[in-house]
């Protein structure tokens, strides 16, 4: 994330330089011009006490005025960044926000058409027992969990795709271009980069680990699908004792997004199952302890 630090860069200020000189050298070269068509009749005497007049006022007057108003658009200008970017990122782990990241994800989505298409990935994560470092630990240790698993979304990920927070403890992260092996080694490396930091210091360091939801596919492809795919893949990673990855590849499916949605069905059907031979409740457990 780009700092919303209010200050002008090195470019805001070469450009209210060149407006200061260029609106002042402009205003001088008028006022003579004018001065000059109007008083070369009145003799040389006149014409040149206007003159020096018509070059020296709008010198002195120009530099400042110029200067303030291309200080001002500048600082308009500033504004109007930070804000958008106030409005695209969460300000608390940098990442961009729900609204931005789905916007971003859609609108390359609508860009793609190419033959072969490439593969994409998505990938939903989620703060494992995220209550439970709240309630233990307080809710600033809850946001500096957050903070660390977002520099290691944003370390692993780098300029090849664009990290997200989806809302509370889940991050989302869309690859534009990948295969199954390194979209796999990915997964990996974030679960255990997040799973061998440690959140705090000193003695109250604690552990924080990740579940991940992943889909794969190709283009065309509608983002709430593949969303659904990648977040009930999440939720079999929960199931599957959380710390884990599990992913859907779309290669692995003749049928595309249909026969994904299929597989997906069987796969809760069979983990449903097992939860009541265990004695729980499968939708509870859907709901609660993410």
């Amino acid at each position: 994330m780009k700092s919303l630090e209010p200050r002008l860069d090195r470019r805001a200020v070469i450009w209210i330089v060149n407006c200061t000189l260029g609106g002042t050298v402009g205003c001088t070269a008028f006022a003579m011009l004018i001065t000059y068509y109007c008083t070369a009749r009145f003799g040389a005497e006149v014409m040149e006490t206007t003159l020096s007049l018509a070059f020296y006022i709008p010198l002195l007057l120009g530099v400042p005025l110029f200067a303030v108003i291309g200080v001002k658009m500048q600082q308009l200008a500033l504004a109007n960044r930070l804000l958008v970017q106030a409005s695209r990122y969460d300000g608390m782990t940098g990442c961009l926000n729900r609204g931005a990241f789905t916007a971003d994800v859609i609108d390359f989505f609508a860009k793609q058409n190419l033959t072969p298409p490439p593969i994409s990935a998505l990938l939903i994560l989620d703060a494992d027992h995220f209550k439970k470092i709240n309630d233990c630990h307080g809710h600033l240790a809850g946001d500096a969990a957050l903070v660390a698993i977002a520099a290691v979304l944003r370390g692993a990920v780098g300029e090849a795709g664009v990290v997200g927070r989806l809302g509370g403890e889940e991050f989302g992260v869309f690859v534009r271009s990948t295969d199954a092996a390194a979209i796999s080694a990915l997964a990996e490396r974030i679960r255990l980069d997040v799973a061998e930091g440690r959140v705090g210091k000193g003695g109250c360091a604690y552990a924080v680990t990740v579940s991940i939801g992943t889909a794969l596919f190709t283009y065309p492809a509608v983002y709430e699908e593949i969303f659904k795919i990648a977040d009930d893949q999440l939720y079999l990673a929960k199931g599957a004792g959380r710390n884990c990855i599990r992913m859907m590849e779309h290669s692995c499916m003749p049928g595309g997004i249909r026969a994904m949605a299929e597989q997906l069905r069987s796969g809760f059907a069979e983990f449903d199952a097992h939860t009541v031979d265990a004695g729980g409740d499968g939708q509870a457990s859907r709901l609660a302890g993410r």
